[in-house]
């Protein structure tokens, strides 16, 4: 008996000391996830206020403005893409989506999707600056970019272009320098052609064709722009044709 009282005191005692220790551990672990759970509360409470904030912010949009100088993009085809983003979420609507729809339309060269809080949005569109067809079927901007358009929205009124591929930069310099010379003097240039030989060759308003060849061309120009200058100016409209492809001087071609 002694010895199985004597067990069972010492077994209470372990007993104690197993309880204390687990209570130590228990202690200690809510110690620890103490800082996490509140870190978790305060994170959900975060969290509520932003979802009630976005639903308070994310009003209709009832007012849609398309802006910009358009003289060929299809301005009732954009509206209609822009109205169609009426009544969504001020801050959930695609606007990445509504940008790529507007610029795949012909003639936009980007187009900028503007929020105003709190219900309205501008589109701003910007037009590609236009200078030239290429080779027939394709437009020409100012940065020597080439476009696909359909024909039947591709002025007539605009100079024509034409070279081998690889070449639109080349083709587009010369223009620039040709026509700004031409538009001081009143005159217009129709179409500009670079042949696959490397010659050149441009007509002005009314079909007079310009024949420069493929060599010392600033020299040629500069000695086409000095007769104009001194009386060939007055005579154009009497004119078929100028040959510079000479080392000194020009022909000239008088309509019979």
């Amino acid at each position: 008996m002694n010895f199985f009282s004597k067990k069972h005191k010492k077994n209470k005692k372990l007993n104690k000391v197993f309880s204390r220790k687990n209570f130590s551990k228990q202690r200690f672990k809510n110690s620890l996830l103490k800082p996490f759970r509140s870190s978790i509360t305060w994170g959900l409470i975060f969290l509520l206020i932003l979802s009630l904030c976005f639903i308070a912010l994310n009003r209709p949009i009832e007012i849609i403005n398309v802006m910009g100088e358009l003289r060929r993009a299809p301005i009732k085809s954009i509206e209609l893409v822009a109205n169609s983003y009426k009544t969504k979420g001020f801050l959930s609507f695609n606007a990445s989506a509504a940008k790529q729809q507007i610029e795949s339309f012909d003639w936009v060269l980007s187009a900028e999707i503007i929020r105003k809080w709190p219900n309205r949005v501008d589109i701003l569109i910007e037009e590609e600056n236009l200078l030239a067809i290429w080779n027939n079927n394709l437009i020409l901007n100012d940065s020597a970019e080439l476009y696909e358009v359909a024909k039947t929205v591709i002025p007539s009124n605009i100079p024509r272009l034409t070279g081998p591929e690889g070449s639109e930069k080349r083709v587009l310099d010369l223009f620039l320098i040709i026509n700004k010379e031409l538009v001081g003097r009143g005159l217009y240039l129709e179409t500009l052609i670079l042949d696959r030989r490397g010659s050149w060759v441009f007509t002005i308003k009314p079909k007079i064709e310009i024949r420069l060849g493929k060599e010392a061309i600033d020299q040629r120009l500069e000695r086409l722009y000095l007769m104009l200058d001194q009386d060939l100016l007055a005579k154009m409209n009497q004119i078929s044709y100028i040959d510079l492809r000479y080392s000194e001087g020009l022909a000239i071609s008088w309509k019979k």
